[in-house]
């Protein structure tokens, strides 16, 4: 047996943990790997007969999810963002430095001393602090972060992970401080972030947390709620926008149990507003899900957190403990009727579960495979229930709603887009942060007021402004309104309104090649359009990069890429291609510029091997066997 009866029991206590055992395979796999170090086929056999499964449903499980070791890793697996924002603030130069400094040569190696494992990862929520790496040490569930790093910095974080390799390593990240904060004089959702021990709740009560709690359960039905909140016209703000008290409204009468789920698998390169209100005020997304499960009369909430966000989750777990404490959580709330118990669960590593749908079926214990809608999850979700499905932004705006009203949070934004918004800013700008302000502030204003201007006052080339998957703007776009209709009329979509910003001299091949990358290695693989497809259109991008491509290229990414929006499951398709798109419809003559440049005489292609990305660090690898 390689399970421990020690570890067997800590299963049996988090299948217990969950209406339906088999939720309980995530978490559980993460402790074995914790005790293990990965997850061996023999370990498989072991989970797959507590939880009564057969060893092929734990295998494809664990195959899914990039977080789960297949083989064994140094004492320090080193992972290194190298997505688009970190990219732009020299990510692939500080992965070269790492490289030479602990001695090896290619991804997934590791160091003779057999301390190091070093591999390169998607965005990990660290944009405004880029570039950023992620360390997990053998032995320890979590990991832990290491952000704003340099050539310099790398050379001292190596010299203390050796130094203290006996010891365990801090979840808290490295103490190079926060993004920036910033924007409105008074702030509301980031009001708290600065003060010290923002994140404990007798802070928080302080502070004026859980009136807004007191004030739905005592003075108003569940009915009030959702009427207030339909009222404000707070809109999700996970990336569709859709109305929060609308969404809830549809959830049907007498059919019971109810489920509120949390969305916190913030994995949307150039998005990390979730992580921060986490990190820094913890139970105002926890009074937000209280009174969110309230309105809907839900007695079980979930909070699906990506699995990279340790140090969130570490927060997050002991701001719910607190909440229990003082009595916010549990039966009879505040003393009345109405009970509440929050779990807190972990992905493993897979963007596709940022869907609604494929989130549900992640926490349900499988692959996160994206679901047909309708039905929808209001009325057909987790465990076949009706479920709610909201941001981590959106529920810390229902405390605020609740306990002003929704005439105050009307006078915020437009019309159509209420309220305010958290804009992650990240790229080519001189202070990358988080910056809280009205929905319909400019682009320009929000770049050079805020982010002050970009790096060495370069023009700007093109803005992302709602994450990676949304279409670019270019400097023509400075001054659309940051609202969702006037982005949607500019040509792009306000998303999750994490703002990448590319200027001039960076090239827009560099882009896209890191954009397609990621989109390639994100595919759940349940249609073919993404699966196939997405890494088609990376072997035409990478063949044009390597001074292969002819000017037909261009029209044969965007016709693949017509295809791969129309057809697939779910909106990852859509959001795979916009990008490759919008950079075509913008900066065509610069790309064939470049291909007049490197196939001056326009000869035909070979067909290139699949590629592996692998950013800057000698030739695209051959496909694997």
């Amino acid at each position: 047996m390689l399970l421990t009866d020690a570890l067997i029991q800590e299963i049996r206590q988090l299948i217990n943990k969950y209406p339906h055992p088999r939720s309980a395979l995530g978490p559980a796999l993460h402790a074995v790997q914790r005790e293990l170090g990965w997850i061996s086929p023999e370990a498989e056999e072991e989970v797959a007969a507590l939880f009564g499964l057969d060893p092929a449903e734990v295998h494809a499980f664990v195959g899914f999810y990039n977080m789960y070791y297949k083989e064994p890793k140094g004492v320090y697996h080193i992972e290194v963002c190298t997505n688009v924002s970190c990219k732009l603030r020299g990510a692939d130069q500080c992965a070269h430095h790492l490289m030479e400094r602990v001695g090896v040569h290619d991804w997934g190696e590791t160091s003779e001393d057999g301390l190091f494992t070093v591999d390169h990862a998607e965005c990990m929520g660290s944009c405004g602090t880029a570039p950023m790496m992620s360390v997990r040490k053998r032995g320890q569930e979590l990991p832990r972060y290491y952000e704003q790093l340099t050539p310099e910095r790398i050379d001292q974080i190596i010299e203390e992970l050796r130094a203290n390799v006996d010891k365990p390593l801090p979840v808290e990240p490295d103490p190079m401080g926060p993004a920036h904060f910033g924007g409105m004089e008074t702030k509301v959702l980031l009001a708290r972030v600065t003060k010290p021990d923002s994140h404990r709740i007798d802070t928080y009560l302080a502070d004026g947390g859980y009136e807004a709690l007191r004030k739905a359960l005592l003075e108003m039905t569940p009915e009030q709620v959702v009427e207030e909140v339909k009222a404000s016209g707070l809109r999700g703000r996970g990336g569709a926008g859709f109305p929060a008290g609308v969404k809830w409204s549809f959830v049907p009468k007498d059919v019971f149990p109810r489920y509120l789920v949390c969305n916190a698998d913030e994995s949307e390169p150039g998005t990390f507003k979730d992580r921060m209100l986490m990190e820094y005020d913890p139970h105002q997304v926890i009074e937000g899900i209280i009174i969110s499960a309230y309105a809907i009369q839900a007695e079980k909430a979930f909070i699906y957190i990506r699995g990279e966000y340790g140090f969130p989750y570490a927060r997050l777990q002991q701001a719910v403990d607190e909440a229990y404490e003082k009595g916010f959580l549990g039966q009879n709330i505040l003393g009345t009727d109405f009970s509440l118990d929050i779990i807190v669960h972990r992905g493993a590593g897979a963007y596709i579960c940022g869907e609604e749908t494929a989130l549900l079926t992640s926490l349900e214990g499988y692959r996160g495979h994206p679901r047909l809608k309708p039905p929808f999850p209001a009325a057909v979700g987790l465990y076949g229930k009706p479920t709610i499905i909201n941001n981590v932004e959106t529920l810390a705006n229902v405390p605020h709603i609740i306990k002003h009203g929704a005439e105050w949070y009307r006078q915020f934004g437009t019309e159509k887009s209420p309220g305010f918004r958290l804009f992650s800013v990240s790229g080519e700008v001189k202070k990358p942060g988080l910056y809280e302000l009205p929905h319909g502030i400019t682009l320009r204003e929000l770049i050079y007021e805020y982010a002050g201007g970009t790096l060495d006052d370069r023009p700007i080339k093109a803005v992302i402004p709602g994450g990676l998957s949304m279409p670019m703007l270019t400097a023509e776009h400075l001054d659309v309104a940051m609202d969702f209709e006037s982005v949607q009329a500019a040509g792009s979509l306000l998303g999750s309104a994490g703002v990448i910003v590319v200027c001039e001299g960076t090239p827009i091949l560099d882009v896209m090649a890191r954009a397609i990358a990621f989109y390639r290695e994100e595919s759940c693989g349940k249609c073919a359009p993404c699966r196939e497809g997405v890494p088609w259109l990376e072997k035409i991008v990478l063949r044009i990069r390597d001074g292969k491509g002819r000017k037909e290229d261009l029209d044969e990414i965007l016709r693949l890429s017509k295809f791969i929006e129309q057809q697939t499951f779910c909106p990852f398709g859509p959001a795979a291609v916009w990008g490759q798109q919008s950079a075509i419809k913008h900066f065509r003559e610069e790309l064939e510029a470049y291909i007049e440049e490197t196939n001056p005489t326009g000869e035909p292609p070979t067909l290139p091997v699949r590629p592996i990305y692998r950013p800057d660090v000698g030739e695209p690898a051959k496909e694997r066997a």
